[in-house]
């Protein structure tokens, strides 16, 4: 059985290459899943520090940019549709 490695906000920020505040603003939009991807170091409460398991952070960026790329590639595919119609 492997256990989850939980590391500060700092931590995950050098790791996935992004800055702490972007860490922030991907937590607010729902795009790192509470529970999942983070979780307060005291849960009961608000201003607690937050931890983040890499391992799903990884895993929900990587969904987010193929699910961005393959948008993308549907809208181009109809913006050539409507020019060669």
């Amino acid at each position: 059985m492997t256990t989850t490695k939980w590391v500060t906000q700092r931590e995950a920020a050098d790791h996935l290459r992004l800055s702490e505040r972007t860490l922030i603003r991907l937590r607010r939009e729902g795009l790192l899943a509470a529970g999942e991807c983070w979780h307060r170091k005291i849960p009961t409460n608000a201003n607690s520090h937050v931890l983040y398991n890499l391992a799903a952070c990884e895993e929900a960026l990587c969904a987010a940019t193929r699910a961005a790329h393959l948008e993308q590639d549907q809208l181009g595919h109809r913006a050539m549709e409507v020019v060669f119609a």
